[in-house]
């Protein structure tokens, strides 16, 4: 059997370890656009900054194609599946066949439809490269300009702030993390941003891009002009999912997969950022970009090609990080990006103004929350969440912030249903 497998980061590196341990006959062959040894993309920030060295954002050593016995096809971009022929054409007009296919292309930076964003200094922040060419880029300028405030925006600004330029973030949103959080949550972010040194400019967008052949800043739909040497998009990904264009393989937002990572057309698997996968939460598919739901998809999909009939376990959006010192821990539907249709809010903000915390509810069931600055126990928060559990006796004890393994326990012993075996003594152990 031939398994080949479009993309070398989490999804698809997890996809090829899956099938080489089960299978030491099966022939692998992964094609990626990047002429690069497998890295961890959430630490491009760190080159930026000056922080790490390519070496140490490497997750598999740089023999681990070799070690495998996989044919790695790197630096070659794959353009179309030809899923009637079960073959995938690349840009260099070459065709692989494959008897099962797995696309784990990932996600782009979403195209600025705006005059000068071919000059000189103007950079997308999604790959390797983009971090390299952007540190070097950053030693001759002394100010820089994002555009956006979503997660990959913000950690360019951190970046380029801890490499000692002058940054300025703009945001089309009322506030910072429109998509994850509120406008509570929003404000804090800004405040501790402005702490830091970062102006962040809201309600702003860019009309085009100023500067003879290089980058000199920005002027907006407003006619106001944003200084700034280099420019950096960070405002929205995209899925890369053309390549399925005019194909029977479903996509909307990412390629639609079902709970074993199938798409529509059979030996065809998708996984990753590029995938639409079931939520728990929503009861719909969704586009989640997670490291550890990339890892699952790829597993998943690659069991399944063996015959071993997997399934992803229960998921939803989360998002869990640090941004110049302060934490977020965010899951499931936090009252941001989509309304819940009577919903009960609970919103607690802490001591020093750079604290809060946010939980959402739906007939006494936890559906959301987000954490800001004190982000302890978020771990319990986020398996009653995804275990659907009735809340009603305890949730008094989310606002006085009693969500630890001891407050929980009464209402998870009595749902000990939900839980798998495993996960119950798991949340038991605690004791």
């Amino acid at each position: 059997m031939k398994v080949v497998i479009i993309g070398n980061h989490a999804a698809g590196l997890s996809a090829a370890e899956t099938l080489r341990r089960g299978d030491r006959a099966c022939r692998i062959t992964v094609i990626s656009n990047e002429d690069v040894p497998p890295y961890s993309r959430c630490l491009i920030p760190y080159l930026v900054s000056g922080e790490k060295e390519v070496q140490n954002i490497l997750f598999k050593p740089t023999d681990f194609y070799k070690a495998n016995s996989i044919d790695a096809m790197l630096g070659a971009e794959a353009v179309r599946v030809l899923t009637s022929e079960k073959q995938v054409l690349l840009a260099s007009g070459q065709r692989v066949r494959y008897d099962a296919l797995i696309i784990a292309t990932g996600g782009s930076s979403a195209p600025l439809n705006i005059p000068g964003t071919e000059k000189q200094g103007v950079f997308g922040f999604r790959t390797l490269e983009d971090a390299q060419r952007i540190a070097a880029y950053s030693d001759t300028v002394d100010s820089a300009v994002v555009l956006g405030g979503g997660l990959v925006g913000l950690k360019a600004a951190l970046a380029l702030h801890e490499r000692g330029r002058k940054v300025r973030v703009v945001v089309g949103s009322p506030y910072v993390l429109s998509q994850i959080i509120g406008d509570i949550e929003g404000a804090i972010f800004e405040q501790h941003l402005a702490k830091l040194g970062i102006e962040v400019i809201s309600r702003t967008n860019p009309a085009r891009i100023m500067g003879e052949e290089k980058a000199d800043g920005i002027e907006t739909t407003e006619g106001k002009r944003i200084e700034g040497k280099l420019v950096i998009v960070g405002k929205g990904v995209r899925s890369n999912k053309d390549l399925v264009k005019g194909t029977d393989i479903k996509a909307e937002h990412g390629i639609l997969i079902d709970e074993r990572c199938r798409t529509s057309v059979p030996d065809v698997y998708a996984a990753g950022d590029v995938a639409e996968s079931p939520d728990t939460v929503r009861k719909q598919r969704w586009t989640s970009a997670l490291w550890p739901h990339a890892v699952e998809e790829g597993r998943v999909a690659a069991e399944n090609i063996l015959g071993k009939e997997s399934s992803l376990g229960g998921r939803t959006s989360m998002n869990s990080f640090v941004l110049g010192g302060l934490p977020l821990v965010t899951c499931g539907l936090t009252g941001a990006r989509e309304k819940v249709e009577g919903a009960e809010e609970i919103l607690v903000k802490g001591p020093g103004g750079f604290e809060s915390r946010r939980f959402v509810l739906k007939d006494n069931r936890l559906v959301g929350f987000a954490l800001v600055g004190k982000v302890a126990n978020a771990g319990i928060l986020t398996s009653l969440v995804k275990k659907d559990v009735n809340l009603e006796k305890v949730k008094h004890r989310l606002a006085a912030g009693e969500f630890d393994f001891a407050a929980m326990l009464p209402v998870i012993r009595e749902n000990a249903d939900r839980f798998t075996e495993p996960e119950y003594q798991e949340v038991l152990s605690f004791f």
